[in-house]
């Protein structure tokens, strides 16, 4: 049996462990690292990238958006990296943020999204405002900003947006709980997703909704996965604490007739309950509208 020295056995442990954590950072790196999709040329709108990339991750946010870091945290910011393009006559900034996966930065572009936005065709989805484009894909929210609203500036912020949504990896697609809202009389673009504080509230957390209209009226579907109904708990207690609880007239097809109705000074009465493991309901409920939350309850089976 060959027998090593305790100086070569040193050497191959050191050697192994450099290895090792090159292998690490090189995975990290490729899986999140945002500046990499920042291109130092956009040919199709003839832009350069300006030297120098700035990086942002963690607390640092603040620095650079001092006022707003807070919003970002909340849906588990990673980083944002920043770079300067240049062309004929036009200046542009390219903003992209990564977050922890993709339902949180869909989460924050839902959000952030207006209420009547000009949609684009961009990844998940994309809006336009003045001198500016964002859109979400995967894990990573990008913001093109001009520095002027022209044409040709608008020319070159669409040019070099999709060009980053040619670079940037990850689903195109929402995140799969808003699969499970009904289609019919759905409100386009007023999906949301809400990593904290739902309705104001710190203890629901993880809530999807999606508005709907019925002639004038406008009401909003919720649902969070709550398997063991530790939310359906606090917010009851939370409700009867207030003296603002209200029994369900009946079952409404809810497990175990485990609904009951809140009159919010906001939302008006809302009705929640649990159905197969999701806390599951609607904001502004009125007897108009139940047979369409009782055919959506009873669709979880």
């Amino acid at each position: 049996m060959k027998i090593y020295s305790l100086r070569t056995i040193v050497m191959i442990f050191a050697i192994a462990l450099i290895l090792f954590s090159c292998a690490k950072k090189k995975t990290t790196e490729e899986a999140g690292n945002a500046s990499q999709f920042l291109p130092e040329k956009v040919l199709s709108a003839g832009l350069e990238r300006a030297p120098g990339i700035r990086i942002f991750s963690g607390d640092s946010l603040w620095e650079y958006i001092d006022g707003g870091a807070e919003l970002y945290h909340q849906y588990n910011f990673a980083e944002v990296a920043i770079a300067e393009y240049k062309g004929d006559k036009v200046e542009l900034v390219a903003d992209i943020y990564r977050f922890d996966n993709a339902t949180d930065a869909y989460g924050i572009y839902s959000i952030l999204r207006p209420e009547k936005p000009n949609i684009v065709i961009m990844g998940v989805e994309g809006f336009s405002a003045s001198a500016a484009i964002v859109f979400v894909k995967g894990a990573y929210l990008v913001k093109v900003f001009a520095y002027e609203d022209s044409e040709s500036s608008n020319k070159a912020m669409v040019g070099l947006a999709q060009e980053l949504n040619n670079q940037i990896p990850g689903a195109s697609n929402r995140p799969n709980s808003f699969l499970l809202f009904p289609v019919n009389n759905r409100i386009g673009a007023r999906d949301k997703y809400f990593r904290e504080s739902f309705l104001g509230q710190k203890f629901l957390r993880r809530f999807y909704t999606q508005e709907y209209l019925f002639g004038a009226d406008t009401v909003t579907l919720f649902l969070s996965h709550d398997e063991a109904g530790e939310k359906y708990l606090k917010w009851s207690e939370y409700a009867v604490s207030l003296n603002r609880l209200e029994p369900a007239s009946d079952s409404l097809g809810y497990d175990s007739a485990k609904a009951f109705i809140i009159n919010d000074n906001l939302s008006g009465l809302s009705i929640a309950g649990l159905k197969k493991g999701k806390l599951i309901g609607m904001l502004k409920y009125n007897d108009t509208h139940r047979q369409f939350l009782v055919d959506w309850v009873n669709s979880f089976q």
